[in-house]
């Protein structure tokens, strides 16, 4: 039997080693391509969800200023229903068109 001897070349391991660290950062960076678009999925619903909400929060707020105005409204009338005597002749002469005996009572409309 015949024996032979090789030897191992020293650049080869090295270059190697290089290829390795070369993909193990190719590595990272896909992982990092791939993780942005995972956070940015799943911070988006949340955001879109809170946008939702301050949008349904201000139709909300329009709405309660609206009925809080009409609540002024009504409590100034019946206040005025408590204390002045002239208003519930002048409601009831502009708004349910009554008139007294006798009077004749003419509208002109635009």
């Amino acid at each position: 039997m015949e024996y032979r001897e090789f030897q191992i070349e020293h650049e080869r391991p090295q270059q190697m080693e290089r290829w390795l660290r070369a993909l193990v950062r190719l590595g990272k960076f896909c992982l990092l391509l791939l993780a942005v678009p995972v956070v940015i999925a799943i911070y988006k619903k949340p955001l879109a969800e809170q946008n939702a909400m301050r949008a349904k929060l201000a139709v909300m707020e329009s709405q309660r200023d609206t009925l809080k105005n009409e609540r002024d409204k009504l409590l100034r009338q019946v206040d005025w229903i408590k204390t002045d005597p002239n208003y519930l002749e002048i409601r009831a002469r502009d708004h349910e068109n009554m008139h007294k005996k006798g009077e004749y009572v003419i509208r002109f409309v635009e």
